[in-house]
Parts: C-alpha cells; structure tokens; sequence
C-alpha cells in the first residue's frame, strides 16, 4: 500500500520498468529498438517502437478519505514493426504487443523489489488489445501498422499515510 504523494510516481516507476527489464540480450523485448515512456518525442525513432501512454486514472472504489482509496491508472503501448510485407508488420506488430503485456505481468512484482518500492500495485488487468492502423515513418514510403495493448494498474492509496507523511515533512521543516 502507498500513499497519494508517492503512489503515481511509483507505478509509473514500476510500468516502465518492467518494458526497460525485457530490453536485453535474451529478453522478451531484445529487439525493440526505442521506447518512448512520455506523451510526446520529437527525436528519430527507430523501429520496433513501443510507445507508453498514462491515462487518466479512475477511483476503482468509492473514495473514503479517512481509510483506503482503490485507484486504476490504464497504461496503453502502441506498437510498431517494419517489414516489407504489410501483412507480415501486422504480425509482427500483434507479437510486440502480447510480448509487451507479458513484460508487464512477468516483472512488475520484481520491479517493485528492485527498485525497493513498497508493495504498491495490487494487480494488473487487460482492458483493450487492437490494431490502430498504420503511421508513416520519415524516410520510409511504406506504413507502418501499429497495434496497442491497454492494461489497468491497480493500486491502494492509504490516506492516513499521506496525512502522516504531511506531518512528518512539517515537523522536519519546523525543526531546520
């Protein structure tokens, strides 16, 4: 369980985490060549491109500020994969997809250790799996497809922890 001032960063932390962990010789996602963890890039992007979206997050349960209050964050990836037949991008594009899911579900338990956060996600569910279309690629005269994958992040914000954590920031400050 986590507090609100911690909590989104946290699972964000985590999320991009668990993509960064496959990025290896002999990960699942060894051959992907950029991810983008932020909205916007304006920099060249080489493909096999995952692209990572925040989304809004909702209250998963009726928000009692003296107790718990259950938040899902969605986490959508677009992904794109160039090959010279259309059909066989869309395949590929399909397989980077699935394989980004499972980095997810594989290692955000284990990300949370290595990174020494405390347990924060509670659970991670499919929302959405769909191809988008295609986009154009600078250089390139073919298009490519892109599919995305949305998985929701469940998390607990403990709100006595925030109201703790207030106190302790003021009585450190008083103390200066």
């Amino acid at each position: 369980m986590t507090n609100l001032v911690t909590g989104f960063d946290n699972v964000y932390t985590i999320i991009k985490g668990c993509v960064e962990a496959e990025m290896v010789e002999n990960g699942l996602l060894e051959d992907v060549e950029t991810f983008i963890p932020v909205y916007t890039e304006e920099e060249h992007v080489e493909e096999p491109v995952v692209w990572m979206h925040q989304l809004q997050t909702r209250v998963g349960r009726q928000a009692d500020i003296s107790q718990t209050m259950e938040l899902t964050t969605p986490f959508q990836f677009n992904c794109a994969v160039y090959e010279s037949e259309i059909e066989d991008a869309n395949k590929e594009t399909q397989n980077l997809a699935n394989r980004v899911g499972l980095s997810i579900l594989k290692n955000f338990l284990q990300v949370q250790a290595d990174l020494q956060i405390p347990r924060t996600i509670k659970n991670i569910t499919f929302e959405t799996y769909y191809p988008l279309g295609t986009i154009t690629v600078n250089g390139k005269s073919e298009r490519l497809p892109v599919t995305g994958i949305v998985l929701n992040v469940n998390f607990i914000v403990n709100w006595t922890m925030c109201c703790k954590q207030l106190q302790n920031n003021n009585e450190e400050q008083q103390n200066e």
